[in-house]
């Protein structure tokens, strides 16, 4: 099931932190220099790191500090997520490799295809807690079979045929710092727009990886963020999110494909809360980026926005937005046939049986 939306942080940002980080990763993307910081380095600092975005706040700060300044106060947060962004991109660099040479192709997903589509070069502005890859399901199996005898390891047993990704797999000393969850579908759903997001996948520069389409790609970024992790109703965003659709969305030569067009992706989402959850945050990324939104979605989703805007400064607000879903998301999980499947399923396995008593 989903990973339930992590606690806000115990310190309140505040709205002039929240506006200073902003303005620090626009200027990131563009590559100018900010304007002078009122607030604390040190607090920027770690509102970006509570939202992942800290190593593109600290690289756009950096150019407006003296040197000196900007050593010792912004490298003891970068230096480490470069690091781990060079053994990313070498895992993933290993992991294409590996499925190649077992006759599989696969399609990185939200990071990974980040690293994926600039052919295996480190990204450390977009961090990455573990690698997700999608395979065909017939392919599968031999999919993991590729990782198991490169000496990952995983709770094999406790997989089941209604989970939409394959227990995780820990990677041996010297092959890698992340989980690897291998995909057979994108969520629960077995239909969606995303159902043949594999099939629509552009080639790469490493054999055995391919990467979503943009569209594809902010589809799935909305889908997983603001509709599965419920932050829609919790009025809740993640600046590294954030982050991801300016890149998917502006106009890079250098992308593959080309840049996703916002409404030609809300265009192919169902009515109801996909397609209101995707035009609420594209409505809040025009306020973010500072770009125009369709002046429909602005009239219908510029509170939610608004909303989400001032719950991101002040997590006691946050709080009372998630304590209002609560309630609703258990009702969620108890009316979903996907849902009720799978912990059918789940429970039927011994593994995932055991593991539970364990817990308990």
């Amino acid at each position: 099931m989903t990973a339930p939306d992590p606690a806000p942080p115990a310190r309140a940002p505040g709205p002039l932190v929240v506006a200073e980080t902003l303005a620090l990763l626009r200027a990131w993307e563009t590559g100018a220099t900010p304007p002078a910081p009122k607030a604390r380095a040190l607090d920027l600092v770690a509102f970006a790191s509570d939202n992942g975005v800290a190593w593109a706040v600290c690289d756009a700060l950096s150019r407006r500090l003296p040197p000196p300044v900007a050593q010792l106060l912004l490298r003891p947060a970068m230096a480490p997520r470069e690091a781990v962004a060079e053994r990313m991109a070498a895992q993933l660099r290993d992991l294409a490799a590996l499925l190649s040479a077992a006759g599989v192709e696969a399609t990185a997903l939200k990071g990974a295809a980040t690293v994926v589509a600039a052919g295996g070069a480190p990204a450390p502005w977009r961090e990455m807690t573990d690698i997700d890859l999608l395979t065909d399901e017939a392919d599968l199996p031999r999919a993991v079979q590729a990782l198991l005898d490169a000496g990952y390891t995983g709770d094999v047993e406790a997989y089941v045929a209604t989970d939409y990704h394959f227990p995780a797999l820990y990677p041996p000393p010297g092959r890698g710092v992340a989980t690897v969850e291998l995909h057979a579908r994108t969520g629960w759903s077995h239909g969606g727009p995303l159902r043949d997001l594999g099939a629509r996948a552009l080639p790469s520069a490493l054999p055995g990886l391919r990467v979503p389409t943009a569209e594809d790609r902010l589809i799935h970024l909305v889908q997983h963020s603001q509709v599965a992790d419920r932050r829609h109703h919790r009025r809740s965003v993640r600046l590294r999110d954030a982050l991801d659709w300016r890149l998917l969305t502006r106009a890079d030569p250098a992308a593959p494909g080309g840049p996703a067009d916002p409404e030609a992706a809300a265009a192919r989402l169902a009515p109801g809360l996909p397609r209101k959850a995707f035009k609420s945050f594209a409505t809040l990324m025009a306020r973010v980026w500072e770009t125009p939104a369709p002046a429909r979605w602005e009239a219908r989703h510029g509170a939610w926005a608004e909303q989400t805007l001032a719950a991101l400064a002040d997590p006691a607000l946050a709080e009372r937005w998630r304590e209002q879903d609560r309630r609703r998301a258990a009702w969620d999980a108890v009316t979903s046939r996907e849902t009720l499947a799978h912990l059918v399923a789940g429970s039927l396995n011994a593994a995932r049986l055991r593991r539970f008593l364990r817990r308990v």
